[in-house]
């Protein structure tokens, strides 16, 4: 169905259903059919009363998906309608870019991030005399510190299913190494988003959908970012990197001839970061927008019980 609305490569049913492979408890999945077509869709948690549209971390975007030429607000009553007590849909991370904000009194959204994206258009030397003149001379300066210490500096691109097993071994390997090690996020061989990682970009290798960027040193990996692509979207799901090689930066390092790759090879329109705005993505983009959350209420005296039941003490509405 993603194919036939539009929807994010991050939300095809291979992303979306190995997430939900890892899920605590079951799951639910809705589908709303006009003439025996399909148009929306979503997996749901079941909670009585307020029903929650299921998402992960590791997901950008909420199991949410629905036709451009559908309400929201009137896919989530019809919802709720057929739920037992159905009072509010709570539907996380939702990109205006395919579902723009409900302007109803029965919703309530609220800015989950703002998250940059970059487009992909033109020529690919004129993007980047665009760049910050630090970015550009940092770039070339890292490059020629390199080349004096006599360190190769190389770049390759792994695509085949066969190599994603490998890839993202060697992506946890390098990230284990981090700071998110410290916190416990790192995906390492012994963490459940290893598995989840790993068959993923597998399935979607073989469909041509999955491409994975590395950096070296001579021999040595210093960056990886684990990538999809489809229909003209490219998402950058996850970067890691050598932070020993500091003041060098790998990903940097390896982000500009990756981009200059997809301005070249005319397949791509758009690079979506989908994370959190930081001052290091406005080197390569001035481009963002806001990801939101909605809940949606049945109707009015649905909306009055669910605000009562969040003052009641010890509420979880």
């Amino acid at each position: 169905m993603q194919s036939a609305v539009g929807g994010s490569v991050v939300q095809r049913a291979e992303f979306v259903f190995a997430a939900a492979a890892m899920a605590a408890q079951p799951l639910r999945l809705a589908v709303f059919r006009r003439a025996g077509e399909p148009r929306a869709m979503a997996l749901l948690r079941l909670r009585p009363g307020l029903p929650e549209v299921f998402v992960e971390s590791q997901m950008p975007l909420g199991a949410w998906l629905q036709a451009p030429q559908e309400s929201l607000t009137e896919l989530a009553r019809a919802l709720l309608a057929r739920l037992p007590l159905g009072l509010r849909l709570g539907i996380s991370q939702i990109d205006p870019r395919f579902v723009a904000p409900p302007v109803s009194p029965l919703v309530s959204t609220l800015p989950y991030i703002r998250t940059p994206w970059l487009a992909v258009s033109g020529r690919y030397a004129d993007y980047w005399a665009a760049r910050g003149k630090n970015l550009r001379a940092n770039l070339r300066k890292q490059r020629e510190k390199l080349a004096a210490q006599g360190i190769a500096l190389r770049t390759e691109v792994l695509r085949e299913p066969a190599d994603m097993a490998r890839a993202v071994a060697d992506y946890a390997a390098l990230e284990s190494r981090g700071w998110k090690a410290g916190e416990g996020t790192a995906v390492s061989p012994d963490h459940p988003q290893f598995g989840f990682y790993r068959g993923m970009l597998e399935r979607f290798a073989a469909r041509g959908l999955a491409q994975v960027h590395r950096c070296f040193f001579g021999d040595r990996l210093v960056a990886s970012e684990l990538c999809l692509l489809d229909q003209g979207e490219f998402v950058i799901l996850k970067t890691t990197y050598d932070e020993s090689t500091a003041p060098l930066s790998p990903a940097s390092l390896l982000r500009q001839p990756m981009f200059e790759s997809l301005f070249d090879g005319g397949e791509v329109s758009r690079v979506e970061f989908y994370g959190p705005l930081k001052e290091w993505h406005t080197r390569w983009s001035s481009e963002s927008r806001d990801i939101y959350h909605a809940n949606v209420h049945a109707g009015p005296l649905a909306r009055g019980l669910v605000s009562a039941l969040r003052r009641a003490p010890g509420s979880a509405a």
